[in-house]
């Protein structure tokens, strides 16, 4: 049967994400209470019961929507109505413009059209420990473009003294022979759920000015910064758009990805100001969004009382179901980091294990045996063992029921 497929086609078979299978089996109280618990896929179902209301109260569809529409990266309308919104919420330094936007469907899509955009086969990118490493396949898979880990050991990820692990790093691999052609942010951070401050954000660009190399920052839950009582003195969201880059780095070397996760997932923009960088999105036919999802998102984006509300509704039920998740936690003495940004709580699950002590994969296990579905900070590339992302971005029946699973397999 193998040779009657490709070889890639071989090499990406074992790839397939694990939660495909969480999927199948959700659990549900009444019709599957036996299936498996998922505060493990970044999905942020809070503000779900008014999206589902305006999604249906809010017939967009015409001729223009069941054609090619204006392109592949995304309608006139949606990247007028995208820069609307974004100019008042992401505050940037140049106001931004419709030429500036590329739609695509997601922000992964987003992200390795970055990487057909300014990389060749073989180029690598910098990104620091913990991350999504999904990253890797985003990178690898079709484009191959390789990524490099920076290591911070006992350095803060978020100050200016792991802006000098990254130049190390760039140095380390070029006399290895390696070309490194930009540096990857995930900016609020994903899997620590913290924001980068504004100083940090200049001495990267200051950075990769220096050393000829692209700044992407990734700001997926930019709009999901939310008020954390116990934590003093949080670091707010700044996003690279609001810096003035003068004196700092060439605008051309500058490119942000967004996307709907403040209210799920979806439509995505990949900002730049280069017109040969938009020609080669434009060249890349399969990432265009559904046109019946542009013209909703359209619709949602110019109503401002909506999607400001929206916007609102989601970080005040963020805070909420952030601070319900860590009272759990405190009551049965399971460390954690403090966060005020994305979905995620960064829980220390190998400090508490009432056994011997046991891998992350040992763990997950038992967690999997409970029908409870988390990721590890192994999963994450963390440099440190134990480490383990908890989503609390869902309903409370649902993050009861997998809180409660989760003390009853670990203590």
């Amino acid at each position: 049967m193998q040779s009657n497929v490709s070889s890639r086609g071989l090499a990406l078979a074992p790839k397939v994400p694990v939660f495909f299978d969480v999927l199948k089996d959700l659990w549900d109280p009444e019709s599957n209470p036996n299936g498996t618990v998922n505060l493990g896929l970044a999905e942020n179902c809070l503000t779900h019961t008014e999206l589902e209301r305006f999604i249906n109260c809010e017939p967009r569809a015409n001729y223009h929507a069941l054609t090619y529409g204006d392109g592949f990266s995304g309608s006139k309308d949606l990247k007028k109505a995208l820069c609307h919104f974004m100019n008042r919420h992401f505050h940037p330094h140049r106001t931004l413009m419709p030429p500036h936007m590329c739609i695509t469907s997601g922000a992964s899509n987003a992200i390795e059209n970055c990487a057909w955009a300014l990389c060749d086969p073989g180029d690598c990118i910098l990104v620091g420990r913990p991350y999504f490493t999904t990253f890797r396949s985003i990178f690898g898979n079709r484009a191959g473009v390789n990524i490099i880990e920076v290591n911070f050991g006992a350095i803060d990820p978020f100050s200016l003294e792991a802006v000098e692990e990254y130049g190390k790093a760039f140095f380390k691999a070029t006399e290895q022979g390696q070309k490194i052609k930009a540096i990857l942010l995930c900016s609020p951070n994903n899997p620590l759920g913290r924001c980068y401050p504004e100083e940090v954000l200049k001495a990267y660009m200051i950075l990769c000015q220096k050393l000829s190399m692209h700044l992407i920052s990734d700001e997926l839950y930019g709009l999901s910064v939310w008020d954390n009582p116990e934590y003093e003195n949080p670091t707010p969201f700044t996003s690279v758009l609001s810096i003035d880059t003068e004196n700092l780095i060439d605008p051309q070397k500058v490119h942000v990805v967004w996307g709907m996760r403040f209210w799920c997932n979806g439509t995505t923009d990949w900002n730049t100001n280069q017109p040969v960088q938009h020609d080669i999105l434009e060249s890349v036919l399969f990432n265009f969004p559904s046109s019946l999802a542009d013209n909703t998102a359209a619709s949602l984006f110019l109503n401002e009382g909506f999607s400001d509300q929206l916007v609102s509704l989601n970080r005040a039920r963020l805070s909420e179901n952030y601070q319900y998740a860590v009272k759990v936690l405190r009551v049965h003495g399971i460390p954690y980091q403090n966060s005020n940004a994305a979905l995620f709580i960064w829980v220390n699950l190998g400090a508490v294990v009432n056994r011997e002590k046991m891998t992350d994969e040992v763990i997950l296990q038992t967690l999997r045996r409970e029908k409870l579905y988390i990721t590890s900070g192994s999963t994450y590339a963390s440099e440190q063992t134990g480490w383990f992302r908890i989503v609390f971005a869902h309903p409370k029946h649902v993050l009861d029921e997998g809180l409660k699973r989760l003390i009853h397999a670990i203590m």
